[in-house]
């Protein structure tokens, strides 16, 4: 064979293998559009199938939201297809309602739907021009309506910026009114049912308003040293004690109380002090 023969022949299989090369590529790409295909079509049919409409949807954790409000916000129903919806929607859309802290939606296969939330659990009410529920982290979640429970501690002073801004000593100063609420929530002597309103001010500290008795001024630290004190008092003037216009413990080494003057006198309070 002479040089000339063999040159064209081996042209001729390269250009063959070529071709060879680019049949098989386009064969795979044709098998994987078919399977892509198959597949969407399987998919359609699957989520058209009598077998996987909604039968059952089970709502589990509420107690303030009403089923009703978390199937409305859901926008799932029975009868649709089990595959119609995306769970992350549906989780994101449960969660804008201000009782819900938290949800979680889950398909059991073939046409049961799970929907869990967690709601949120009031520690207090801030009263900043308007009333407000904080919960365990003393976050804002919600304005109270007409119909609220009102059974949770009045705290008062911080406006509403604030808090929602997360100001470090307004929310410590908050946390510090609680702890006095916890205090009076396990004495006999003081109990939170004489509380009406734990008002902070971050210049001067706590003061407590009692439901008929004296203001009583904590001042801005050693709170159950403090709350001590006010039992002891309490014990020692008795039916008295109501009477007081105010009980300062602010100082470390004596209470001064304020007692309102007779209205056959005139004039000011007068002070008293103990030590």
């Amino acid at each position: 064979m002479t040089r000339t023969r063999m040159t064209k022949t081996r042209v001729r299989k390269k250009k063959l293998a070529k071709i060879l090369k680019w049949a098989g590529r386009a064969m795979l790409v044709s098998l994987a559009a078919s399977a892509i295909a198959g597949t969407k079509i399987g998919w359609d049919k699957l989520k058209r199938s009598p077998d996987f409409k909604i039968a059952a949807i089970d709502v589990m954790g509420n107690k303030r939201v009403s089923r009703e409000e978390i199937l409305y916000l859901a926008g799932v129903r029975p009868g649709m297809g089990i595959f119609e919806f995306r769970m992350s929607a549906v989780v994101k859309s449960i969660e804008e309602h201000p009782w819900v802290r938290k949800a979680a939606v889950s398909r059991e296969l073939p046409n049961r739907v799970v929907i869990r939330v967690w709601e949120e659990d009031p520690v207090a009410i801030l009263t900043a021009e308007e009333p407000y529920y904080l919960d365990a982290e003393l976050r804002v979640f919600k304005k109270l309506i007409p119909g609220d429970e009102t059974n949770y501690p009045l705290l008062t002073g911080p406006g509403l910026e604030a808090v929602e801004r997360r100001d470090s000593e307004t929310i410590d100063a908050l946390k510090n009114a609680l702890m006095v609420w916890g205090m009076a929530g396990q004495s006999n002597l003081f109990p939170t049912e004489q509380i009406a309103e734990l008002h902070v001010d971050l210049a001067l500290g706590l003061k407590v308003i009692t439901t008929q008795g004296p203001v009583i001024n904590f001042g801005e630290d050693n709170w159950e040293e403090k709350f001590r004190k006010l039992e002891r008092v309490r014990v020692e003037m008795g039916d008295r004690f109501m009477g007081l216009k105010g009980l300062d413990l602010s100082q470390q080494d004596k209470v001064v109380a304020s007692f309102f003057k007779p209205e056959s006198e005139t004039g000011a309070e007068t002070p008293g002090e103990a030590e």
